[in-house]
């Protein structure tokens, strides 16, 4: 017998386009104004370029190195809206690779489900994916109404209107409440009777725009019901699991709070703020044992600033040796340097977290005071020289052609990380994605790019070069850790 084994690409891929055809596969469910369809963003597999110890020092292109995860954001929207007695049903996209997937098939899909309301969540590197699905929903359907969310659309609110047509409305910042304050009002009324009814989204009436461009960032996250994981082929998900490099499989995803306080000028808070709102350590807890129940048994956390609250963290380390959850952790959102001490990495490695991705970004304090980075490159080596004595593996994310940076600050770079030697080292170049500062900065040379090459792991064509440098410099960089452009 000849046994072949497809890679996870495939394998995922064929996933979803078999569960969307089963969608055909009954009756076509009564048309209901009550249901809202969620339609959550297409996946862009590019090289990402990461080092390890056995690699020889050499940096390789690798193909997404995280698990697919259930995209929280489409999952707490459709938590809220059940909540509100709204019918909700998810298109999942996640295992789709956006250069593959076809568009009528995809809208047929959301079609079948008959929606009263249509959402789409996009990021800018899938923006014209979610042009497309939305003309392709307009065109034979106009009366189904369509409201875009996400970092994009909040970002870019008015331009992603007048971009696309076809959508009707966009929801800025966090949307549980927003969203289905909006779509109530579409259900009962056709609309918000007053355009500036509700704060945090922008919506047409006729051929003018109307609302309050201002978004909504929830303070209360304890008051919000857990993700809507029900939705997603959690199955698939698990099985996903398998082909990735976990301590422990099935693995599942958590936010544990939301915003981040801190200035750096390459990154993007439009959805999330910044003003750190954490969730208290019960209401955490308690998740994870629904999670641990569910069969998962590692849990990635992705927030944007896990250990700002020390306190906060301490307890809920106490709480799942309290509690007995018995799970791996893995910190995936890139904890700060400067928010970490021996007595915080202990507990929570204790409690299970074993791996820790450190945002270190550059090696040269110019650059880093330059991108407000607000640490040194003394604390970035203090913090991975402390997590590496404690036990965890440790991570280091590097931006390449930061604002400021020279062929001197990459050798600097090169050396800090040299010194502390990570596990991996995973390595992007610097692009300015609306909502950041550095964004509003540049965006004026940006002009004619396309939204999808807003892709900062593509070094064979950047957006985007600091000051005086070239694409010759940034290969000089590579070529110091082995990794050629042009082959990129």
């Amino acid at each position: 017998m000849i046994q072949v084994r497809q890679t996870w690409v495939e394998v995922l891929t064929f996933s979803l386009f078999s569960r969307i055809h089963k969608l055909f596969d009954g009756n076509a469910q009564d048309s209901s104004q009550n249901r809202v369809v969620l339609v959550t963003p297409p996946s862009a597999v590019v090289p990402l370029y990461s080092t390890s110890p056995s690699d020889t020092g050499t940096v390789k292109a690798i193909d997404v190195p995280t698990i697919p995860m259930v995209h929280l954001g489409v999952a707490y929207l459709a938590a809220s809206l059940e909540e509100a007695g709204f019918d909700v049903k998810v298109v999942d996209l996640t295992f789709t690779m956006e250069e593959r997937y076809e568009v009528e098939t995809v809208k047929d899909a959301i079609l079948n489900l008959n929606p009263g309301v249509i959402g789409i969540s996009s990021f800018t590197s899938t923006i014209t994916s979610a042009y497309r699905v939305a003309n392709a929903i307009k065109k034979e359907r106009k009366e189904i109404p369509i409201v875009i969310g996400g970092p994009h659309a909040s970002a870019l609110p008015r331009r992603t209107l007048e971009e696309c047509p076809s959508i009707d409305a966009a929801i800025l910042g966090e949307g549980e409440y927003v969203f289905r304050d909006f779509v109530k009002a579409l259900v009962t009324t056709g609309g918000p009777r007053e355009p500036s009814g509700l704060q945090g989204v922008i919506f047409r009436r006729g051929p003018q725009l109307f609302g309050d461009p201002k978004p909504v960032y929830i303070a209360d996250l304890d008051g919000l019901p857990f993700p809507a994981r029900h939705l997603f082929n959690l199955k698939k998900y698990a099985e996903s699991s398998y082909y990735f490099d976990a301590k422990r499989v099935p693995v599942a995803s958590i936010v544990t709070s939301r915003g981040c306080p801190y200035g750096c000028l390459y990154c993007s808070r439009a959805s999330s703020g910044r003003r750190f709102r954490g969730r208290s350590p019960e209401n955490v807890v308690r998740e994870l044992e629904q999670l641990k129940k569910e069969g998962f048994n590692e849990v990635q956390i992705v927030d944007d600033d896990f250990t700002e609250d020390r306190l906060r963290v301490l307890e809920i380390c106490r709480l799942i040796k309290m509690k007995e959850v018995n799970m791996s952790f893995n910190l995936l959102g890139g904890i700060r340097v400067d928010k970490v001490d021996e007595e915080l990495l202990s507990t929570m490695f204790d409690a299970g977290c074993y791996v820790i991705h450190f945002g270190v970004e550059s090696g040269d304090d110019q650059v880093l005071k330059y991108n407000r980075k607000g640490v040194t490159a003394k604390q970035i080596k203090q913090a991975l020289h402390l997590a590496k004595k404690v036990g965890y593996k440790v991570i280091a994310y590097v931006i390449v052609g930061l604002p400021g940076s020279s062929l001197e600050s990459e050798h600097k770079t090169i050396n800090l990380l040299q010194e502390c030697g990570p596990d991996a080292t995973r390595v992007s170049i610097c692009t300015p994605y609306p909502g950041s500062q550095l964004w509003n900065m540049v965006q004026d040379r940006l002009q004619g790019v396309s939204w999808e090459r807003y892709n900062e792991s593509d070094v064979s064509n950047p957006i985007y070069l600091s000051g005086d440098q070239t694409k010759a410099q940034l290969q000089l960089w590579m070529d110091m850790v082995g990794v050629d452009l042009g082959q990129a």
